[in-house]
């Protein structure tokens, strides 16, 4: 079983300020004994051969990756190369680009049902030929959990579900990431996730970890990226490839 994660932000984002560069990323993930990553930037492919090279080196498969905008919505594209982003402008366009790329790109749709603009929600079932799975997002509590419709979707849509951290500080990386069976190769990989041959392994945060978590976001994070807008004139949600 190899341990991964297909949904990760680094400093290298152009829509966040992180703390994590993404080699610092891999050594992490390497401590950890992770095999496969994801590193999904907002808007920006980033997946140089020298930080797959690096992982490669740390006993880890890198995936190219993003967290792409389409309809107003994010979606995770694995498999990625830069030319495929510029004929993405609709749902129909995806659905075309994975008939073509086949075996070679993965869709995951991210955190569907968390209220937020910018989450597919409903957008799912009405382009089901567009994603290849479902994210079990790590943000949840015993209680609280908009995973439950989204594992709800999955059954109708017959989509597997897949843990990923959705990083942006790397302490959370212990506590959330699937197990997917599989031999160490993209292909490998992509397949076994269509194939539904995956272990999540997850756990609610407690009220603690919730409440530190919308601090940082709010308190920290936040006002960080407003400073680098604002007043470092670096722009916010561009694409930048």
């Amino acid at each position: 079983m190899l341990k991964c994660d297909f949904h990760l932000h680094s400093s290298e984002d152009p829509c966040d300020v992180l703390d994590h560069s993404a080699r610092e990323l891999v050594d992490h993930a390497a401590a950890l004994h992770y095999h496969v990553l994801a590193l999904t930037l907002h808007r920006r492919l980033y997946c140089p051969q020298e930080l797959q090279d690096y992982a490669k080196s740390r006993g880890i498969l890198m995936i190219p990756g993003v967290e792409f905008y389409l309809d107003r919505s994010e979606i995770l594209l694995l498999g990625v190369v830069q030319e495929d982003l510029k004929r993405l402008k609709h749902f129909n366009d995806l659905i075309s680009l994975r008939k073509e790329r086949g075996n070679d790109l993965l869709v995951i749709a991210p955190h569907p049902f968390y209220s937020l603009e910018q989450c597919l929600g409903d957008k799912m079932e009405a382009h089901p030929d567009a994603f290849d799975a479902i994210e079990f997002c790590h943000f949840y509590t015993s209680l609280w959990n908009p995973n439950r419709r989204a594992e709800e979707v999955s059954r109708r849509m017959g989509k597997p579900m897949l843990a990923c951290s959705d990083t942006h500080q790397l302490k959370w990386m212990s506590h959330h990431y699937a197990l997917v069976e599989a031999q160490p190769t993209q292909t490998e990989v992509f397949a076994a996730i269509r194939a539904g041959r995956i272990r999540n392994v997850s756990r609610p945060l407690t009220h603690f970890e919730i409440a530190g978590k919308t601090f940082w976001h709010f308190a920290m994070h936040n006002p960080r990226k407003w400073v680098r807008k604002y007043f470092m004139k670096v722009p916010f949600m561009k694409y930048a490839g």
